[in-house]
């Protein structure tokens, strides 16, 4: 049985990696995968790579991955090679070693999360699908191995603020059962009182405490930031349904078989979906409390999970499907680790709650809701992958391909706006161009006020114009908007290329160049 396992662990794992590298070369990275990329390979050291990290909004530990393989190559590919590797590694573990069946095995290694959004789409979110991975396959002898689950939950804090909510619902989880253990089941008692040393125990919640507490400095923005700057501590019950509703979008995540299918949701096109969308949300929260109520570890950290993410999604940023994505997680990492949390002894004698009528109504239960849950993320990770190979994402590769071949790449080049233009800066090997948006040099957008008034073309055309009298030189413009007739032919541009129609609506560009003199 276990080779078996093994074997079917790696075989899955191939046909993943040969189905994802194929997805992946067909992918066109956006703004926010190149943004990273740009960060590691265009920071000085280490420390210039977190002060440039203060705007992000994120932890560094993507990006400190990303800083050697910068060194390696000007490439962007080999992060996406990186990217996939680490999905793979999620794969592997997660068939390896989760208590589930086959199929829902195979459903997970293709649904819409694993297969799409957290290995193609290159961003800090795969590392901590694969570090909450980790925690689960280290939980069965959690008391053992503390020291490693203080590792990785150190690690998992530092990938992204989701990852960060989630591991201070483990953290505050794991605390609660390891003070109050009496209470639940005999094994766990006779775990805790087995140890003679505590001090690993120890290590490992001051490693876990100490990495929250870097994550969280990490994240403190500073005076002058220019992205998502507001908090919503009032109650608007519009927002509040808003929010609600996330939790269907995440458990349920099939998009649309449309050009901008990226983050959209095929379900919510049907009325009847729409409706039913906060019945839903009562319907999975009951649902889950029942399910881990007698394991009081995998309910404090699915609730207290579920409603830190959800609250920071209110008070914050109620961001994409990438980002809700961890609600799903988090429900799944729970169901991986109940069977190994202790149970309520309620006062009784340890029985085994296999043996109750209702225990076992909620166990089938729990496996037919996480089957039909996975069905629906494979459905959408066969939609999603479908459409990337029909549709272009970004022009951002295919711009600076053109840009190359035409043998621009070493011209002054102004673009706007920069969240977008940039894309196109990656698949170059230039550290900077002009960005109008902020009057500055880069090749990074730094998110601070600077850059938040509005640039016209007029604007970029005017900064070109003086770009081209101070060097003497020609100067390529790249929007990702047009140039009249009527202005182009008023400054003598020459119009060379444009590329349009992309998932990302606004990673179309124009191509223009300005005459030196």
């Amino acid at each position: 049985m276990e080779n078996r396992n093994k074997h079917y662990a790696l075989g899955l794992t191939c046909l993943f990696l040969a189905v994802g590298a194929f997805t992946a070369s067909h992918h066109e990275m956006w703004r926010d995968e190149i943004q990273a990329w740009l960060l590691a390979r265009d920071s000085t050291s280490v420390f210039n790579l977190f002060a440039n990290l203060k705007y992000e909004g994120h932890p560094g530990l993507w990006h400190l991955c990303l800083m050697p393989l910068s060194r390696i190559t000007h490439s962007p590919v080999i992060m996406q090679m990186f990217h996939l590797l680490i999905t793979g590694a999620t794969v592997y573990l997660f068939v390896r070693y989760a208590p589930f069946n086959w199929f829902q095995k195979l459903l997970f290694c293709f649904g819409y999360f694993v297969l799409y959004e957290y290995a193609i789409v290159a961003r800090n979110y795969a590392l901590g699908m694969l570090l909450i991975t980790v925690f689960c396959v280290l939980f069965r002898e959690r008391y053992k191995r503390f020291i490693w689950v203080g590792c990785v939950l150190f690690l998992l804090a530092h990938t992204s603020v989701h990852a960060l909510i989630v591991t201070i619902a483990i953290a505050g989880a794991l605390c609660c059962e390891y003070v109050f253990g009496s209470r639940f089941s005999q094994p766990l008692n006779r775990d805790i009182g087995a140890i003679e040393d505590k001090r690993p125990i120890w290590i490992g919640f001051a490693l876990i405490g100490i990495g929250i507490t870097t994550a969280v400095l990490q994240l403190s923005p500073p005076p002058d930031t220019g992205f998502a700057v507001a908090w919503h501590f009032n109650y608007d019950p519009k927002r509040v349904n808003n929010i609600v509703k996330l939790i269907s979008r995440a458990y349920l995540p099939i998009p649309k078989t449309t050009l901008h299918f990226w983050g959209s949701n095929l379900l919510t096109t049907y009325p009847l979906f729409q409706a039913i969308q906060i019945p839903l949300f009562y319907f999975f929260l009951f649902f889950s409390v029942l399910l881990f109520f007698k394991r009081p570890t995998a309910l404090l950290i699915y609730l207290t999970g579920t409603f830190g993410l959800l609250t920071f999604f209110y008070i914050k940023y109620q961001g994409s499907i990438r980002h809700h994505g961890f609600l799903f997680l988090t429900f799944l990492m729970c169901c991986w680790i109940y069977r190994d949390s202790p149970s309520i002894n309620f006062g009784k004698t340890e029985q085994d709650d296999t043996g109750s009528v209702v225990s076992r109504v909620l166990n089938v239960a729990g496996t037919v809701v996480l089957t039909l849950l996975l069905i629906c993320h494979a459905i959408g990770g066969i939609i999603a992958t479908k459409m990337e190979h029909r549709h272009i994402f970004s022009y951002g590769k295919l711009t600076a391909e053109y840009i190359k071949s035409q043998g621009m790449q070493d011209h002054l080049i102004v673009a706007d706006k920069d969240s977008a233009t940039s894309t196109v800066v990656g698949y170059l090997p230039k550290r900077q161009v002009y960005y109008p948006s902020g009057s500055r040099l880069g090749s990074f957008v730094r998110w601070d006020k600077a850059r938040t008034h509005n640039v016209t073309n007029q604007l970029v055309i005017e900064a070109a114009r003086k770009l081209s009298r101070e060097h003497s030189q020609p100067v390529l413009i790249i929007l990702n908007r047009a140039i009249g007739a009527k202005l182009r032919g008023q400054h003598n541009l020459s119009f060379l290329v444009k590329f349009t129609g992309s998932v990302i609506g606004n990673e179309g560009f124009h191509l223009y160049l300005m005459p030196d003199g």
